[in-house]
């Protein structure tokens, strides 16, 4: 049985993440979430499983100190829950994943992870549904994804789309000012609401924006009518990936969101990306654009009582107690002596 501990140092957190986890997206990197720890602040506590063998497990935690959690690192709570999703973890074999998991501390919710496969799937509950497109699966081709709408709704899509297109209209890439502008027009839609109403959030965007365009990885949309911005979105482009975050639209402009979601989905179409990343949230425009619905998940220890108290009462004692939550502040770990690893994708 594996023995449990939390790294609290955040260079060390840093070798840890950097050493463990792979990235698949861009938010997967280490300076994309530190983004977010330097505006929140919250206390770095890596859960690290180890046996003989070294390390055999890594959960990036971090202690969410105003709601007293542990959810992902680096914790950027909106609405007291995170935001950030996919956030990977690591384990040495799969065996580990069922010890990895109970041995989270209790109070830990973990949100917007990718399905475990079997038999570890029932350690997930259902969280919220994110909504994608794979252009590949459609051919690339713009007709065969229109063919997803009934005749009559895509026309009227269109109708608007070229309504507003028609009053003279520009597109801008990566017109970085206009970031000011995308905070002002989404407190005007949603006042408190709006997810960069709170500062450490909005500060932390700024600073993402900033990451991205220094390596080349920012698709900022900035669209014009009639001279005047109409709407703002902040998007990545990553290994064929192209993921839109948040936005502003101006609510003078009705229908001007439909724009911009089709300029997002005709782009990724021309390119030939391999997805389209709209996130989770559960807009209606999602479902009139017949976006792909992808489940995420969630975890909350402690576990499930039924599901724990099962596996006393068989007597396997290979979990860690749910009850045991010191949170130990150890030396920072030698990196030379972590082994090669093995990533769970």
């Amino acid at each position: 049985m594996a023995t449990r501990r939390f790294v609290n140092d955040l260079e060390t957190c840093r070798q840890l993440w950097d050493a463990l986890l792979p990235v698949s997206i861009v938010s997967d990197m280490w300076e994309f979430r530190m983004c977010f720890h330097r505006q929140y602040g919250h206390r770095p506590c890596f859960m690290i499983l180890e046996d003989a063998d070294g390390v055999s497990g890594m959960m990036p935690l971090s202690y969410i100190d105003n709601s007293n959690k542990m959810g992902f690192f680096p914790g950027e709570i909106w609405n007291e829950k995170t935001w950030l999703e996919r956030t990977p973890f690591y384990v040495r074999d799969r065996d580990d994943i069922d010890e990895l998991f109970y041995s989270c501390p209790e109070g830990t919710y973990l949100r917007y992870m990718e399905p475990l496969q079997e038999p570890y799937s029932h350690l997930l509950a259902l969280d919220e549904i994110g909504y994608v497109l794979y252009p590949s699966q459609l051919d690339f081709k713009m007709e065969s994804y229109s063919a997803r709408f009934s005749h009559k709704k895509y026309k009227s899509i269109i109708k608007v789309i070229d309504s507003i297109k028609g009053q003279g209209s520009r597109f801008y890439i990566n017109r970085l000012e206009d970031f000011d502008t995308l905070v002002n027009m989404s407190i005007e839609s949603f006042g408190e609401n709006s997810y960069l109403h709170d500062r450490r959030f909005r500060n932390s965007w700024e600073d993402v924006i900033h990451f991205l365009h220094k390596n080349g990885w920012l698709r900022m949309t900035s669209l014009e009518i009639m001279g005047k911005t109409a709407a703002v979105d902040i998007g990545s482009m990553y290994k064929g990936v192209y993921t839109v975050y948040l936005g502003g639209a101006s609510r003078d402009l009705p229908g001007v969101a439909k724009v911009m979601n089709m300029y997002h989905i005709e782009y990724a179409f021309i390119n030939r990306l391999f997805k389209m990343d709209f996130l989770c949230g559960d807009f209606h425009w999602k479902k009139l654009f017949h976006l792909t619905p992808e489940p995420l998940y969630k975890f909350m220890s402690p576990a499930p009582v039924e599901e724990y108290a099962t596996k006393t009462e068989k007597g396997d004692d290979s979990y860690l107690s749910i009850n045991r939550t010191t949170i130990e502040d150890p030396s920072p770990m030698d990196m030379k002596d972590i082994p090669n690893f093995k990533y769970l994708l």
